[in-house]
C-alpha cells in the first residue's frame, strides 16, 4: 500500500505533471508536422512522434503510457476534423484507442527490450548497443506499422483492402523518425533526467565546451549540399538523380567525427527535417523512399561513426593500462624489453651507444614492516614520480617488479649512464617520505650494452653488477 501511495504521489507530482504536459504537447505538434508532409494516407516522409515515444519510453518507462495513449486519441479525432471523415465520437474514441494501444505498447516493449539488454551487456558495450537500437528500433517501427493499420481497418479509419499498400510507407516513416531522432530526444531529455547516463554506455549527450562557430560552418556545408542535390532532382527528374542524395553521409561523418554526440545527432535531424520539406515543397514523392532510406542508412552510418571517438578512448586507456605499471605508472617489464629490444637495433644500425641500469631500494622490505604496504606502496609511488623528473624524454623508466626498476639510456655510453645512476642515487635522499618518515637510498648495477650481446645478456651483466652492489653494503653504483 506505501509503495502505491508512493508511486501515485510521484506520478502526480507538480515536476511530473509539467513534464507530461511538455511531452503531450511536443508529441501533438511533431505530429502537426508529420501530416504536412504526408505522401500517402496515413504515411509521411517521416513521423517525428514515433522517435519522441521511442525515447520517452526509454526514459520514463511505464509513466509515459498514459500521456501517449492520450496523445493518439486527440490525433484520431485531429485526423477526422482536418480530412472531414464525420466519423461519430464514439468511433473516433474507439478508433484513438486502439491506435494508441498499438502505438504505445510496441514502443514501450521495444524501449523496455533495448534498455534491458544494454545493462546486460558487459564488453564492447557501445557497438552492441547501437546495433541493438537499430535492429530494435526497426523490428518496434515494423511493429506498430503492422499493428497499427490493422488497428485502423478495424475500428473503420481506413478498408481493409487499404492494409497491404499502408503498412510499408508507415514503417519506413516510423523507422526513419525513430532511428534520426530517438537518439536527439534521448539528449534533450538527459538534461532533465542525468541518469540516462549512466546506460548510455560512454556516449554523453551532455552539451560541452566547444567553440560554436565550426559547427555553423559544417552545417551550412550541409544544408547547401542537400538543397543542391535536391534542386538537381527536381530539375532533372529521373530516378536515378535522387540517389545522389547518399553522398551527403560525407560531410554528416564530418560532423560526426569532427563534433559532440548532441550535436552530430542534431545535424542529423535538421538534414532529415530538411530532406522531408524539400521532399513535399519540390513535389518529389514519386522517390519519397529513395529519401527515407537515405535518411536511415545515413543516420545508421553516423550513430556507428559518434562509436569511434569512445571505442578509441577507451583503447588508449586500455593499451596504456597494458603498457604501465598498474601502481607507478611506469613501463611495466614486457613493454620495458620490447623497447629495450627496439633500442638495441636502432643504437646497432646508427651505431651509437646504449646503457642499462637496474636499481632498487635498500631495505625497502623494513617500510614495508615497520608502516605496512599502503605505506610502500607510496613510496615505490613517490620515487618514480621524483625519477621521473631527473631524467631526459627519451629515456624510459620501469619497473621490474617490488622495489626494483629499470632504466633505459639511449645514446648513453657507461660513463654518462654511471653519472646518471650517481645522480640518482643521490637524490634519493632528498625523498621527503610522507607515509615512512625515514631516509631512502638505493643500490645500482650499470651497462653499456655491447654490440654482441643479446638483451637478455646485458641484463643479466646488469642484475649482477645490482648484486655486486648489494653486497658491498649497497648505497652504491656498480658499473662495468
Amino acid at each position: 500500500m506505501t509503495l502505491f501511495r508512493n508511486q501515485f504521489t510521484r506520478l502526480f507530482s507538480t515536476s511530473e505533471m509539467l513534464r507530461s504536459l511538455m511531452l503531450l504537447l511536443c508529441w501533438l505538434l511533431l505530429w502537426r508536422v508529420s501530416v504536412l508532409m504526408e505522401y500517402a494516407p496515413h504515411a509521411s516522409i517521416w513521423f517525428p512522434p514515433a522517435g519522441l515515444s521511442f525515447a520517452a519510453f526509454l526514459v520514463m518507462g511505464v509513466r509515459a503510457m498514459p500521456v501517449l495513449m492520450l496523445c493518439s486519441v486527440i490525433a484520431t479525432f485531429w485526423v477526422d476534423s482536418m480530412y472531414q471523415m464525420e466519423h461519430s465520437w464514439l468511433q473516433n474514441a474507439f478508433s484513438g484507442i486502439l491506435f494508441g494501444a498499438a502505438h504505445c505498447l510496441t514502443y514501450w516493449f521495444g524501449a523496455w527490450s533495448l534498455r534491458t539488454l544494454v545493462r546486460s551487456l558487459s564488453d564492447e558495450v557501445l557497438p552492441k548497443a547501437i546495433l541493438s537500437f537499430l535492429i530494435i528500433g526497426s523490428v518496434t517501427a515494423l511493429s506498430a506499422a503492422l499493428l497499427g493499420t490493422h488497428a485502423l481497418a478495424v475500428s473503420g479509419m481506413i478498408g481493409s483492402n487499404e492494409v497491404s499498400d499502408t503498412w510499408l510507407p508507415w514503417w519506413i516513416g516510423d523507422l526513419a523518425a525513430t532511428i534520426v531522432l530517438t537518439p536527439l530526444f534521448l539528449g534533450i531529455l538527459s538534461w532533465r533526467y542525468p541518469q540516462i547516463d549512466n546506460w548510455l554506455s560512454g556516449l554523453s549527450f551532455q552539451l560541452q565546451d566547444q567553440p560554436l562557430q565550426p559547427y555553423l560552418v559544417k552545417q551550412a556545408i550541409c544544408i547547401i549540399m542537400l538543397v543542391a542535390i535536391m534542386l538537381l532532382a527536381y530539375l532533372f527528374p529521373y530516378p536515378e538523380v535522387s540517389f545522389a542524395v547518399f553522398f551527403l553521409i560525407i560531410p554528416q561523418m564530418w560532423m560526426v567525427y569532427t563534433e559532440t554526440a548532441f550535436r552530430a545527432a542534431l545535424s542529423l535531424a535538421i538534414f532529415s527535417l530538411l530532406s522531408a520539406i524539400l521532399v513535399a515543397l519540390l513535389g518529389l514523392m514519386e522517390q519519397a523512399l529513395v529519401y527515407q532510406f537515405s535518411i536511415i542508412v545515413i543516420a545508421a552510418s553516423a550513430y556507428f561513426g559518434l562509436a569511434v571517438p569512445v571505442l578509441a578512448a577507451h583503447n588508449k586507456q586500455l593499451s596504456k593500462l597494458a603498457l604501465s605499471d598498474g601502481l607507478t605508472k611506469l613501463a611495466n617489464r614486457t613493454y620495458f624489453f620490447e623497447r629495450l629490444e627496439q633500442e638495441v637495433t636502432r643504437s646497432r644500425r646508427n651505431q651509437q651507444s646504449l646503457s642499462l641500469i637496474l636499481f632498487d631500494i635498500d631495505h625497502f622490505k623494513q617500510i614495508n614492516d615497520d608502516y605496512g604496504h599502503t605505506a610502500g606502496d607510496t613510496v615505490l609511488m613517490q620515487i618514480a614520480e621524483n625519477i621521473q623528473q631527473d631524467l631526459r624524454q627519451s629515456d624510459l623508466l620501469g619497473r621490474f617488479g617490488g622495489d626494483e626498476f629499470m632504466l633505459l639510456l639511449p645514446d648513453n655510453d657507461l660513463q654518462q649512464s654511471s653519472g646518471t645512476a650517481e645522480r640518482l642515487r643521490q637524490s634519493l635522499f632528498n625523498i621527503s617520505l610522507e607515509k615512512a618518515p625515514r631516509r631512502l637510498s638505493g643500490s645500482f648495477g650499470v651497462v653499456e650494452i655491447r654490440t654482441t650481446e643479446t638483451v637478455q645478456q646485458a641484463f643479466e651483466r646488469a642484475d649482477a653488477n645490482l648484486f655486486q652492489a648489494k653486497r658491498q653494503g649497497r648505497n652504491q653504483v656498480v658499473a662495468s
